[in-house]
């Protein structure tokens, strides 16, 4: 009866209902290969497998194109970030160019009250001076008188001359007279250096301003050469004239400028936007593989399926309750099974409602439901006998067995 079976059976998929519960197995025999739900679940596991390791070298591979695109996403934000610093350069040396006489002209007074100042302070620096030098004539002749009283009286007491009271009496106005002076002449002098010391501080840092705004004004004026050096030339004024005299026509040129770079700025962050949009898609697919990796696809339930069957051309495949969920991860096996082209029939056993209702609706090219008492021919001892004699057709669909 066995090698009859093919011939009993639709061509690619019968549907046999089963009792819930024990019932006769359904054994391997010649021309009768059984797949059971364990060994499809093996299966099922060995292709998951594969297809991780498929995923992981997947994986890899797209996390170096999206190092490479994050690269490009970086060049193509730091050009527009570039342009945009550009064009409010531009705009602010622009502004700057068109408030430069104003401002040369007031540090121009500024200058000039400084340099007026500066004479000043070098007179009053001059005449501190000279009143040190003044001071200190003054203290030399005082020390020299009085260097001279002492030694006189010094040589009168060597000659041994006898000491009266008034002698007494002049040596010692001659100590407080002296003391006196050189007191005198000590603040003086002190306050003779301190005025030349500060009228020279003075002095060396109105010097020091005006070197400043001097520089300051210079490097205005470079500047501002510097910024005609970046106009086209047909808008430069003149090379021989003070372009101090043309900053409107060069703030109009910059302007002109930060206007052209400007617009470059939307196909800029246009293209940079295209690059993000890549960069997320790519991250979005890397998340999607890694979060798949540890799920059992429902085409992969299908794949072992097609794995196990396949090699399998003569007799039945018997399919013995490998399907029990016709909506959860056996979904993908139900459409691997109404979409097969096997080259044996297959049979699939199951007692499912669900299962049977998918049966139910199969295309009649596809597949076909038959009665419970089919799977008798699938639980009885094999006889090539019995195939010989007594044929036997299973109900067609719609009969009641």
């Amino acid at each position: 009866m066995i090698r009859r079976e093919p011939a009993l059976l639709h061509p690619r998929l019968t549907v046999v209902p089963v009792d819930d519960g024990p019932r006769p197995a359904v054994v391997d025999a010649p021309g009768r290969t059984v797949v059971r739900r364990a060994q499809l679940h093996a299966a099922t596991a060995v292709v998951s497998e594969r297809r991780r390791a498929v995923m992981r070298d997947r994986i890899a591979a797209l996390r170096g194109e999206l190092a490479a695109v994050e690269a490009r996403l970086a060049d193509a934000d730091a050009a527009v970030a570039q342009r945009c610093r550009d064009r409010d350069s531009f705009r602010d040396a622009a502004a700057w160019a068109e408030a430069l006489p104003d401002t040369v002209r007031a540090q121009q007074v500024v200058i000039a009250d400084a340099e007026a100042d500066l004479v000043a302070q070098l007179r009053e620096s001059r005449e501190a001076a000279r009143a040190l030098d003044r001071v200190l004539e003054q203290r030399a002749s005082a020390d020299a008188a009085i260097a001279e009283a002492r030694r006189q009286l010094d040589a009168m007491s060597a000659q041994g001359a006898p000491a009266d009271d008034q002698r007494q009496q002049a040596a010692a106005a001659l100590a407080a007279q002296a003391a006196s002076v050189e007191a005198r002449l000590a603040e003086a002098e002190a306050a003779a250096r301190t005025r030349s010391e500060q009228t020279k501080r003075i002095v060396t840092e109105a010097e020091r301003s005006i070197e400043q705004m001097t520089r300051e004004q210079r490097d205005r004026h470079q500047r501002l050469g510097e910024l005609v050096d970046c106009l086209p030339g047909d808008v430069r004024p003149p090379h021989d004239e003070d372009p101090l005299h043309h900053t409107a026509t060069i703030a109009a040129g910059l302007r002109a400028l930060a206007d052209t770079v400007d617009a470059e700025v939307p196909g800029l962050s246009a293209a940079a936007d295209r690059v993000r949009a890549d960069r997320d898609h790519r991250r979005d697919e890397v998340a999607g593989l890694e979060a798949s990796l540890d799920r059992v696809e429902p085409e992969d339930a299908a794949a072992a399926l097609a794995e196990l069957v396949g090699d399998v051309e003569d007799g039945v495949v018997v399919l013995d309750d490998v399907v029990a969920d016709e909506h959860g991860a056996d979904a993908g096996l139900l459409r691997a099974l109404e979409a097969a082209e096997p080259a044996a029939p297959l049979v699939l056993l199951t007692a499912d409602l669900g299962v049977l209702g998918w049966a139910i609706d199969l295309p009649a090219d596809a597949g076909t439901l038959a009665g419970p008492r089919t799977v008798e021919l699938l639980t009885a001892v094999p006889s090539t006998e019995l195939v010989s004699s007594q044929p036997t057709a299973l109900p067609s669909r719609g009969e009641n067995p």
